[in-house]
């Protein structure tokens, strides 16, 4: 893997995204991938069977060792827009399987954590400032858990983000302290910006 690729994946790790998504923008349009090495390929070499996301990196590097050479050293001569632009679409796509910007699918799974985990907070920032979108389940649990254990956010907005009333919302909160209640002090999961 190139050392600049590592670099930006390295950042994802610490949750500062920025630099691999700014990178990716560099190939942009529906034509990126056609500056990729892996265009005319075998494509059954990017996706080696015994690699999956709930697989460990390196019994899967130990299991297949020689034969990730040839797909991992085109990955790593790609230019760097093109392997930042794979890797970023992998995670948009949730793709769990092959290689993509140089990672094996295992490799990318907690980075497709953290991709899901920013999403979700985005989704409920937006929410909590009263921005409508469509909100996963987890997305509007929090919206909730957080209108419920912070008392200066704005009942108004944060019902118009969810698409309730306001007394629906009010009875949500409630609900959600009431499941609380005896489990001590409630723990909202709040994943950092990535700006």
């Amino acid at each position: 893997m190139s050392t600049v690729i590592s670099s930006l994946i390295e950042a994802a790790h610490r949750g500062n995204w920025l630099p691999l998504i700014e990178e990716s923008k560099k190939a942009p349009g529906k034509h990126w991938a056609e500056s990729a090495r892996c265009v005319n390929q075998d494509i059954n070499v990017f996706v080696p069977l015994a690699d999956g996301p709930r697989e460990d990196p390196d019994s899967v590097k130990a299991k297949l060792g020689i034969s990730l050479n040839r797909p991992r050293n085109l990955c790593a001569s790609c230019p760097l827009a093109v392997a930042a632009r794979c890797l970023v679409e992998s995670l948009k796509d949730d793709d769990e399987y092959g290689i993509r910007g140089s990672l094996l699918a295992s490799e990318r799974s907690e980075l497709r954590r953290a991709w899901q985990d920013q999403d979700t907070e985005k989704a409920v920032e937006g929410a909590l400032r009263g921005c409508t979108a469509a909100l996963t389940k987890p997305a509007r649990d929090a919206v909730i858990a957080r209108f419920a254990t912070d008392p200066s956010l704005d009942a108004a907005a944060v019902a118009r983000g969810l698409g309730v009333t306001h007394e629906y919302l009010l009875k949500l909160a409630r609900r959600y302290r009431k499941s609380q209640a005896g489990r001590g002090t409630p723990t909202v999961h709040v994943v950092p910006d990535a700006a």
